[in-house]
């Protein structure tokens, strides 16, 4: 039996403190890597993996103290989300509750969407705009090691400006 009340109000639910990052409530964003929603079958929801760039929607965003020290005196920020195209059997969109901020893409500062237009997202790096999509080689022969081989590469001093 699911628990859809305590479900849909996760610790942050509603809060939207100014934060280091900008975010607020209702801000769409991507998660950055696999993310695990509804562990230990929370409130009766079966376990779900979120795959990478998954867009999720704010619901609440807490900016916090913790390890001030250690960034000039801004803390961390922590967020609750839901999953803007998935959802639980019950329809319930699916929701993660007070994850750390670097949960999401966004909170890197080298993600930068596609200088070409097309809304890929990726990352930069020494000036060169890096896809985050891309597919593994096979092994070499000698090593056994693998190559991770970016869809697109694009060096940002090619980009024209308008």
């Amino acid at each position: 039996m699911y628990d859809r009340e305590k479900y849909l109000n996760p610790p942050n639910l509603g809060r939207n403190d100014a934060n280091k990052l900008g975010w607020k409530v209702g801000d769409i964003l991507h998660t950055s890597g696999h993310t695990t929603a509804n562990q230990y079958n929370y409130c009766g929801y079966e376990e779900m993996s979120i795959p990478r760039e998954t867009r999720v929607r704010l619901i609440g965003v807490k900016q916090t103290n913790l390890n001030a020290q250690h960034h000039n005196g801004i803390g961390d920020v922590y967020i609750d989300f839901e999953c803007v195209d998935l959802k639980n059997p019950d329809g319930t969109p699916v929701t993660c509750g007070n994850r750390h901020a670097w949960s999401l893409l966004e909170a890197s500062p080298s993600h930068m969407v596609c200088p070409d237009g097309s809304g890929d997202l990726g990352m930069v790096k020494d000036g060169v705009w890096y896809s985050y999509e891309g597919t593994y080689s096979e092994p070499t022969q000698i090593t056994g090691l693998v190559e991770y081989i970016r869809n697109k590469v694009i060096h940002l001093s090619d980009v024209q400006h308008v």
